[in-house]
């Protein structure tokens, strides 16, 4: 069965949507679906697993624990090493923001 990345949005994104596309015991691909969130302050991501993102749709920025700043804007993506602490300081107000994320070990 064929589906389409950018279909079936959700009416209500109050709250992120992390929807599992594929994956095994060590790999998860998910989509993730942003409209306004951001990481509480003084939260981090410390995660055991790489994780590639690739930004599709709206724009996010993606703060390090060290200080470093990250704005993604359609097409850019990169992988967050494991434990490598980080947040979303922002995602796009006036779209949703539509993320494809790849954990793996």
């Amino acid at each position: 069965m064929v589906h389409n990345f950018f279909s079936d949005i959700p009416a209500d994104l109050s709250a992120e949507v992390f929807e599992r596309l594929a994956g095994s015991s060590n790999v998860t691909i998910e989509r993730i679906i942003s409209h306004g969130q951001s990481t509480p302050a003084g939260q981090w991501y410390d995660q055991t697993q790489h994780e590639f993102v690739l930004l599709l749709k709206g724009e996010a920025t993606l703060a390090f624990e060290l200080g470093e700043q990250v704005v993604l804007t359609p097409g850019d993506y990169l992988t967050i090493l494991p434990h490598q602490k980080h947040r979303v300081a922002s995602t796009s107000t006036h779209s949703e923001t539509l993320w494809l994320a790849v954990f793996y070990d």
